[in-house]
Formats: C-alpha cells, sequence, structure tokens
C-alpha cells in the first residue's frame, strides 16, 4: 500500500474535517475551521494547531489534536507509557479518596475530575491517544473548577487539590508527547472525503437547523456514516464501510415516503442520492 503524501491537498481536508467533526459534535460551527477545510495547506494546519494548542480552552485544544494528525513533520517524541498510566492510577486512586470525604460543593467538579482521570488511563492503557489527550485536557479544566470551589478556610483541601492539579497538568504535557499522523492509502482518499463530506454536512444542519430537520434520522445518519468513515480510516474495510452505507440507504428508503413536512422529505431524498452516488462512484469493490 502507498500512502498518501501529507502534501497532498485531500489528505489534509480528511485531517482538518475530523477537527471540524470534533466542533460540531461539542455543538458548534466554526467558520475559520471550515475555510481551513475548503482550502487547506500545511502551512495553516500548522499555524492552526500552534495556536489552539496552548489555548486555555479544551474545546480548542481538541480541535488541536485533530488537526495534528495533518500536520506534515513526523513526530519526535512519546511518553513513557508504563510510567505514565501508573501515574495516572495513583492519581485516580487519590482522587477516589478525597471524594469521599469533600463537601457537597466539590462533589460535582471533584467527580468530573476523578471520571475524566480514570478514563483517561483506560484510554493510555489501549493506546487510545487522541482519546486520551482529550479526557486529560478535560481534566484539566475540572481541576481549576474544583480548585475554585475550596472554601479560603479549608486549606488542608486546597493544599491536596493543588498539588493534584499539578500533577494532572504535568501528565496532559506528558500526553502531548504522544504524537502520530494519519496514514492513508492514496486510493482511499476520494472515498474518505466523500463519506466524510456527507458527515459534515449532516452535523452541521444537526447544530444549524435543528428545529428543520428530524432528530432522529439524522442521529441515524450520523452514527452510520462516522462509523463508515472509521472503517475507511482503516486498512482493508471498504467492504465493511459500505455496508453502512448500505444499511444508511435503506433505512432512508424505508422512512422518506413516512414523511409529512415536505422540506423534509426532499432533504432526505437528496441525502438518498448521495448515499447511492456513494455506493455507485466512492465505495465499488472489485
Amino acid at each position: 500500500m502507498t500512502d498518501a503524501s501529507r502534501m497532498d491537498r485531500r489528505f489534509q481536508m480528511v485531517a482538518v474535517g475530523l477537527a471540524l467533526e470534533s466542533v460540531l459534535y461539542n455543538g458548534r460551527d466554526d467558520r475559520l475551521l471550515r475555510e481551513l477545510y475548503e482550502s487547506p495547506s500545511a502551512e495553516k494546519i500548522s499555524g492552526a494547531y500552534r495556536r489552539l494548542i496552548v489555548s486555555g480552552k479544551h474545546d480548542e485544544r481538541e480541535v488541536a489534536f485533530w488537526l495534528e494528525l495533518g500536520l506534515s513533520q513526523e513526530p519526535t517524541t512519546f511518553p513513557d507509557k508504563p510510567e505514565l498510566l501508573h501515574q495516572i492510577r495513583q492519581m485516580e486512586t487519590i482522587l477516589y479518596d478525597i471524594l469521599g470525604r469533600a463537601g457537597p460543593n466539590l462533589s460535582r467538579p471533584l467527580n468530573d475530575w476523578l471520571n475524566y482521570i480514570a478514563n483517561a488511563g483506560e484510554s493510555v492503557s489501549q493506546g487510545y491517544w487522541i482519546d486520551a489527550k482529550i479526557l486529560m485536557s478535560r481534566a484539566v479544566d475540572a481541576s481549576d473548577e474544583t480548585l475554585s470551589k475550596v472554601t479560603p478556610s479549608d486549606a488542608k483541601m486546597r493544599h491536596e487539590l493543588g498539588i493534584l492539579r499539578s500533577e494532572t497538568r504535568r501528565n496532559f504535557e506528558e500526553l502531548l508527547k504522544a504524537s502520530f499522523r494519519l496514514k492513508l492509502a492514496e486510493k482511499r482518499l476520494d472515498a474518505i472525503l466523500a463519506v466524510q463530506s456527507l458527515l459534515l454536512r449532516t452535523l452541521r444542519q444537526q447544530v444549524t437547523e435543528a428545529a428543520k430537520w428530524n432528530a432522529n434520522l439524522s442521529r441515524y445518519l450520523v452514527g452510520r456514516l462516522a462509523t463508515a468513515e472509521k472503517l475507511l480510516l482503516q486498512e482493508d474495510l471498504v467492504p465493511k464501510a459500505k455496508g453502512e452505507i448500505e444499511q444508511a440507504l435503506a433505512y432512508l428508503e424505508g422512512q422518506t415516503p413516512r414523511f409529512q413536512d415536505g422540506r423534509i422529505r426532499r432533504q432526505a431524498e437528496e441525502i438518498r442520492e448521495e448515499l447511492r452516488r456513494l455506493l455507485r462512484e466512492d465505495l465499488k469493490t472489485d
């Protein structure tokens, strides 16, 4: 298999598309990211990554994690996985102990902090580095919120949580060393982009036209399209991705006649034709 060049505009669009999906899944749209998707370049992706990765806002850092997949340079450093996992598990144990004696004003953010840490550890153990980064990034924000709710008179709690917040930030910095790039077969790029384009359009309709769109239909399509995209991002799974699109098409063909709203019916018919085109042109299997 010949990997696509990272200077290939289609490769860059896939990486930016994954970042744009993360924004839309979080219920937002981003004009600048949409413009980057429509006209990507290695320089623009690198510039956006450098700006967002140091943001104080988790949502912006999360976008950077996905943009990183499209950076042109090779990764150079990786964390010590066993040591990182040991540190995370140790922190999880301490946070659990503190949660048992924390007051009601701390219980919700502290529980969030604990859950993000625990799930980040699980992601590290399975090698899901982007998920781990996202969860640890959220843990950083949860640690800040928890500290902000500690009463001034509770010096012992503030001291304990302050140490754990520093450790959370340190582990987050360590996780940022976990860096890798997409490796995609050149022959799959067009198929990935075709599925991704329809997925992005459906997600954007969820965010910007929620009142004009059938929620059940939208959720079903997003689920099938997202699964098909993930399968296409992996090797030799085109037939399985095609199966996801075929299921989406069968669902639409059964549901479309039932829609009473003419506008929704027309939208469904348009998507149905897009799915047919995907199967006919982009997901042909020999």
